[in-house]
């Protein structure tokens, strides 16, 4: 499946060479536990799963679906983000009736279908850590946002740690060390510790 145009504009663009903007794209959403959350910041750092939903039944059936699919033992750093298209008062009801687990944003204005070029809801969109979009898919069943979690998991950028040879990603990377303007990637502490005392040892192997 080809992956779609970034999402992310400025501020790292990651991939986009020679921009020379240092803001970045910002798009803060009310959270319904509270807090506040930019969305457009955390396009292009992390890999996100965003459910874009009304308050209406095919929107609760999407967002029942995508919470059992949050439920799972993934074993993968996705972000869950539920985005609601109403107001506070009617998220926080939806949240809570819908009784779900990862956290919800009220975007009255829609800012998040703006962003996505969605026309319709409920939809599901799976952007990777670069600010891509891997995918969407408005048939959404719990086996639906699994194969797109699985999708996404497969696109994003994997690193081989140099000392014991355990594949990560940069999410998953547990220390990263710069060594001749490379950046090499550990699964651990120690395996970046004992690189640094021999970094020619492990990159002769």
């Amino acid at each position: 499946m080809a992956v779609g145009p970034a999402l992310a504009q400025c501020g790292g663009c990651r991939g986009a060479e020679g921009c020379g903007s240092s803001q970045a794209l910002s798009l803060k959403l009310a959270a319904t536990g509270g807090d506040t959350f930019d969305v457009g910041r955390m396009i292009g750092r992390h890999p996100l799963v965003l459910l874009l939903a009304g308050t209406d039944k095919t929107s609760r059936a999407a967002a029942i679906a995508v919470q059992k699919a949050f439920a799972y033992d993934h074993g993968q750093p996705a972000e869950f983000f539920g985005v609601i298209n109403a107001g506070m008062r009617a998220a926080k009801s939806a949240a809570r009736g819908w009784k779900l687990g990862y956290t919800v944003l009220a975007d009255p204005d829609k800012k998040v279908m703006s962003l996505l070029k969605a026309g319709d809801t409920p939809l599901v969109a799976f952007v990777r850590a670069d600010g891509r979009v891997a995918s969407t898919r408005s048939d959404i069943t719990t086996a639906s946002v699994l194969e797109g979690m699985k999708t996404l998991a497969q696109l994003e950028p994997k690193f081989v740690d140099p000392v014991c040879g355990m594949t990560v990603t940069k999410e998953t990377a547990a220390a990263k060390s710069d060594y001749q303007g490379k950046t090499y990637y550990f699964c651990n502490a120690a395996c970046k510790e004992s690189f640094a005392k021999d970094p020619q040892k492990y990159l002769a192997q």
